[in-house]
């Protein structure tokens, strides 16, 4: 293009672009008298001619007097209407811009500061190229020349403060695209870009028509993952922490004011809850979330619940006609109810709940951490949850959706982590039962599984978990799934059968839990085929539940209706517990001395004896002796007491006598064979001929011992066919 064309004068072109500063003034002032007259397509082709013939010129002096030129052409068209100054202006910021990026520090200097004096002159309309001026502008930040970032700082004030001074309705930037362009540029490392991008958002943020939550999924997350940076060689980066949290700390308060405005907005409140909740939970299994991260992250997931707590307690509102002074009523207080009926089931509420499945995930995982203040934070969430679910719950909504993720969180072998989630399957099966039905099998499944690895903590948990759901009908799969799970799992046979099946007891009628136990034992691991049958196991589990029989507190009504059942004179009860002892007796048998034990207990002291006769004619090894021992020990406790007194009476117990002397001489000698035989001479010193202390009960049942023996001895034929079968099979 020509300069003739577009009637440039030539004190225009002479002193622009001058290396004096003065001329280059002059030489404006006489562009702005040819401006001030001229129309927009001209004013753009002068500064379109600025940018090609002076601007994109090597020269730092033709440079500078095009950005001279395009300064003066702004001066002189500031004074039209707005409308002719957006028309021109792409046509003088944009070679600013591209200046900003030259290859010569002078340049780039120079570019930024037309551009603050543009900006300064021309005010908000320059905010129509906030995104691209911004852009290039975190650029100087970095630029090595130190004043070229003080100019870039000096343009980045003034634009904020054209930004906060705008009327709403003068609004020149789209705030969505520019928060978009601060998401894009917060990934810088740089320590000093992060904090003036911070600046950039608080500046935002205090602006009364802009709500920002609506953009804010757009930084969130560099503003949490600032936290957990450890660039320590930055000088910036403890000052750019301390304001990424401060700032975080500011929008955490105003979640609740957000929150409030749903009325208004509801689609809007929906997704910016649903993106920041998202948001929140990733950044929770986010890698690069260090401890100072996860905390701030559940301070802000703790405000949502409180805000939805909060939101629960209140009364519903009620609305009637209102009359205003002078007696006018207002008609439209329909709509207001309405807005006011949806508080009652929040936007926040429904975010929660639909979100209910990954939020509990998450904070159940993070009870597992080694952190105590990351525990600690997550087990106050954990407890506000269940509120929130229990307050919920008065309103009709269900949960059963979240119960397969409880399910899963069951399966985390750290306790802490079991523990909650076996505390949430507890509450809502005390809620929500009916709703649980179909799921019950499978939940039963996963309640066994964890019985595994557990300590004795988590064991209680499931079992008073599996004690609300094993009504009638699913009480014989509980015992059959423990069983299995026994037999399966030598370990927690040995560690944790005790534990569980006094919980069973607990829980249950003990009787019924033995009975169905035994009865178990016989026909799934004794009375089957002889590929599946397991004996070993059978005859282990039958001596933990002698041992609990004996020993357990809470089962002493089991024994003193055993003890007393040759007295008892009620004919129900006397036959309900023979009934009883006929059902255990049976699976005893197969541990010799279980059955001993079970035998002394109801006082058939002739079936004892036949009993350790028995076991004499085979050989005995040591884990017998052993038991035999502990059976030993156990005679010295409370329980038997009753029958260290019955020695006195030798006339009328014959066979204890001779009972006791038996195990004495199955015993070698050893401390507890000493023991025994101690006592027993004792009772020989003590007993008074034709003594006689227990005329006054008289006995109204009796055993059938011959049975019983036979029993017995059919158990040990069935072991001992089982031992030859397994030799002849290894000898071929």
């Amino acid at each position: 293009m020509d300069e003739k064309n577009i009637n440039l004068p030539e004190p225009v072109t002479k002193n622009l672009f001058d290396k004096s500063q003065d001329k280059r003034e002059i030489g404006g002032q006489e562009l702005m008298k040819v401006i001030s007259t001229a129309q927009d397509k001209t004013v753009i082709e002068i500064a379109k001619h600025l940018k090609e013939r002076y601007i994109s010129q090597q020269q730092f002096q033709y440079k500078k007097g095009g950005l001279h030129g395009l300064y003066s052409i702004s001066i002189e068209i500031q004074k039209k209407p707005e409308s002719n100054i957006k028309n021109c202006l792409n046509s003088i910021i944009d070679p600013m811009i591209d200046c900003m990026r030259d290859k010569e520090e002078r340049v780039r200097y120079t570019a930024i500061e037309y551009l603050f004096l543009t900006s300064k002159l021309l005010g908000d309309v320059v905010l129509i190229k906030l995104e691209e001026i911004y852009r290039n502008l975190v650029q100087s930040f970095l630029d090595p020349d130190e004043s070229v970032r003080k100019a870039a700082s000096q343009l980045d004030n003034c634009l904020k403060s054209l930004v906060t001074s705008t009327a709403p309705e003068k609004q020149n930037f789209k705030i969505q695209t520019f928060v978009k362009t601060i998401s894009t540029q917060i990934v810088f490392k740089n320590q000093q870009v992060k904090l003036n991008l911070i600046s950039w958002i608080n500046t935002l943020n205090s602006i009364p028509h802009i709500e920002l939550f609506d953009y804010i999924d757009g930084f969130l997350v560099e503003l949490f993952l600032m936290l957990a940076d450890t660039n320590n060689k930055d000088p910036f980066t403890n000052e750019a922490k301390v304001a990424a949290k401060k700032q975080l700390e500011e929008f955490q308060r105003d979640l609740e004011r957000y929150s409030k405005r749903s009325s208004f907005n509801q689609s809007q409140e929906l997704k910016t809850h649903r993106q920041i909740i998202d948001i929140l939970l990733d950044l929770c299994q986010n890698k690069q979330s260090d401890a100072h991260v996860l905390s701030q992250v559940l301070n802000w997931i703790m405000e949502y619940l409180k805000i939805v707590s909060n939101e629960l307690d209140q009364p519903q509102v009620q609305f009637n006609q209102l009359e205003l002074s002078g007696g006018q009523i207002i008609k439209g207080i329909d709509l207001m109810s309405s807005i006011f009926e949806q508080k009652k089931d929040s936007v926040l509420q429904s975010v929660i709940m639909e979100k209910l499945n990954n939020i509990l995930k998450i904070i159940l995982s993070l009870l597992s951490l080694d952190s105590p203040q990351i525990v600690n934070q997550a087990q106050q969430i954990n407890d506000l949850l269940l509120q929130i679910m229990d307050k919920m719950k008065a309103s009709g909504k269900e949960f059963v959706d979240i119960m397969p993720t409880i399910q899963d969180m069951l399966k985390e072998k750290n306790n802490h982590t079991a523990e909650k989630a076996l505390m949430w399957m507890r509450h809502l099966l005390n809620t929500q039962t009916e709703k649980l039905k179909p799921m019950i099998e499978n939940i039963l499944e996963n309640l066994i599984e964890r019985l595994k690895d557990a300590e004795a903590q988590v064991v209680e948990n499931v079992m008073d978990v599996l004690a609300r759901i094993s009504h009638e009908q699913y009480f014989d799969m509980v015992i059959e799934k423990i069983l299995d799970i026994f037999h399966k799992n030598v370990n927690l046979l040995n560690r944790m059968s005790q534990i569980i099946i006094k919980k069973l007891c607990e829980f249950w009628n003990a009787e019924v839990v033995y009975t169905q136990i035994c009865n178990k034992l016989l026909e799934n691991y004794v009375y089957v085929e002889d590929e599946n049958i397991d004996l070993a196991f059978t005859q282990q589990l039958v001596q933990s539940l002698e041992q609990l029989l004996i020993t357990e507190p809470r089962l002493q009504n089991i024994r003193m209706k055993l003890k007393n059942y040759k007295y008892e004179k009620n004919l129900k009860t006397a036959k309900a517990t023979y009934e009883f002892f006929i059902s255990i007796y049976k699976t005893f048998c197969y541990n010799e001395v279980s059955a001993l034990s079970l035998s002394l207990l109801i006082e058939e002291y002739e079936l004892t004896y036949n009993i350790i006769l028995t076991i004499a004619e085979q050989e005995i090894n040591l884990e017998i002796l052993v038991q035999i021992a502990r059976l030993t020990l156990q005679l010295e406790s409370p329980v038997f007491a009753y029958l260290r007194l019955q020695l006195l009476e030798s006339a009328n117990h014959p066979f204890l006598i001779q009972s006791l002397q038996g195990l004495m001489m199955l015993l070698p000698q050893s401390s507890i064979q000493k023991y025994l035989k101690s006592r027993l001479k004792n009772v020989e010193i003590f007993t008074k001929p034709h003594s006689d202390l227990s005329q006054s009960r008289e006995i109204q049942n009796k055993l059938d011992t011959q049975l019983l023996l036979q029993l017995f001895k059919n158990s040990k034929q069935e072991q001992q066919d089982l031992k030859d079968k397994y030799a002849k099979s290894q000898f071929k």
